[in-house]
This record gives structure tokens, sequence and C-alpha cells, in this order.
């Protein structure tokens, strides 16, 4: 008798488990089926071939570059069969649009065009070798667009300043107020920055811990107005010590 419940009991946990496994096989795949819904209709719309027209574009992630240059190009789409289109063709014509990095191009049946574009970011100026070149957030050259038309962005030189021009301009954008102040920088060597102000005053800033000194000075000039005095140099490199040299015009000046 023990014998035959425990057959019973282990028959029944096995079916159990069977129904358990088929209801989240169906769940999965009903899940599945849901998220890749479009795709399965698009292929399956391709596949019958169902001549169904291009009625609408929807054109997202467009801040600076021209619309008229995108609806151009997709204008010649319209009233085109959905299933004739060649994404590769179309998304490499908006890519030739300055200010476009990249696109996306996707059918959202019965009959919608949607292009996604992804626009340049250049966040700063470099100079190196004579030349201005428009760099990004992940310090790539910009060459479709001209520097000479970005004149709020900071200029930073110096040859091995490329890599480090991202990580520098995160740094003094959580400082508005002192970045507003900042003409320029220049990287030296693999080390260190120095900061070119609109007022003429150079600082030299430390290799390590470059935010906590940019945090000293403001400090400082909130308290004592340092950067609106007649200072030519702030040197910050030493860690124990802050070093000003005053301009020639406070020296002349304590002469008389």
């Amino acid at each position: 008798m023990r014998h035959f419940v425990f057959r019973i009991i282990k028959k029944f946990k096995f079916r159990t488990c069977i129904i358990g496994l088929s209801v989240i096989i169906m769940l999965y795949s009903m899940q599945h089926l849901l998220k890749n819904s479009e795709d399965i209709i698009s292929r399956s719309l391709e596949y019958i071939n169902l001549d169904i027209k291009l009625k609408n574009v929807r054109i997202l992630g467009i801040e600076n570059t021209k619309a008229s240059e995108v609806v151009n190009i997709v204008s010649e789409l319209t009233e085109m069969s959905l299933t004739k289109i060649d994404f590769e063709k179309i998304s490499s014509k908006i890519n030739n649009i300055d200010w476009v990095k990249s696109s996306e191009l996707r059918k959202i049946y019965p009959s919608t065009l949607e292009v996604r574009v992804y626009e340049h970011n250049p966040i700063a100026i470099w100079f190196n070798e004579g030349n201005k070149f428009l760099v990004d957030g992940e310090s790539q050259i910009i060459t479709e667009l001209n520097p000479n038309n970005f004149k709020n962005l900071k200029v930073i030189a110096g040859p091995n300043a490329l890599e480090d021009i991202p990580a520098i301009i995160s740094i003094i954008k959580n400082y508005p107020q002192f970045e507003k102040k900042i003409k320029s920088l220049l990287r030296v060597g693999d080390r260190r920055w120095t900061i070119r102000l609109h007022n003429g005053i150079t600082i030299h800033l430390p290799e390590k811990n470059v935010a906590n000194a940019i945090e000293e000075i403001e400090d400082l000039d909130r308290k004592h107005s340092l950067l609106s005095r007649y200072i030519e140099i702030i040197d910050m490199r030493l860690p124990d010590r802050i070093d000003i040299l005053p301009s020639e015009v406070m020296i002349n000046s304590s002469k008389i």
C-alpha cells in the first residue's frame, strides 16, 4: 500500500512538473512573440509580397540637422512599397548630411517609415600643428563640421591632448562659473593641464586632484576675489602650496 501511494505521489509530482514547465514555456513564447511581433509581421508581409505603399515618415533625434535635408532624401520614397525600400542606401544618404553621425530606419506597418537620427556632439576644439579639429565625447575628430562655427567651445591645445579632452571637459562643466572664465587649455605632456583665462591669468593645475584644485581656486575667488586681481600666474603644481605671480601692472604700480 505504501509503495502504491508513493507511486501515485511520484506520478503526481512528475505531472505537476510537466504542467509547470509547459506553462513557463508558453509564457516565455508569448512574451517573445509580443516583443518581436512587429518584426514577425514585417517578415510575414514581405514573404507574401503585399504591395503596401509608404504613406508617412516619422523623423526622430533631430536638433541641429535641418529637417528638410532628411525630408528631401525620404520624399523620393513616397508611394513606394515598404517591402522594396533599400534601407542601406537611404541610411547612407542621410549619413552624408553634415550633422548626422549615423541613422536607423524602421518599418512600422501598415504604412510608416521611422527615421532615427544620431547627431554629432562636439564638446571642444582641438588645436594641433596649426589646425583646428572638432572633437566629440569619445575623442573622435568630427571632420564633417567646421570648427570656426563653434565659438562657444573651449580650445584645447597639445599634441597629446586628444584622448584626455572628454575627461577635462567633464570636470570643468561641474564648475560653470569657473568654466565661463576659461579661454583655452593646454595639455602639458601626458601629465597635467594649464588653463588660460579670458582676463589673461594662467593657472598651472596639478597632475592629480584637478577637481579639488578648481574648488580651491573658486573658494579663494569667493573670499578674496582672486581671479579679479592683477595676477599673471597661479601655480598649483606643488601639493602643499599655491604660488602666485603678480602681473607687470601690479609690479609697476607698487614701484610708484
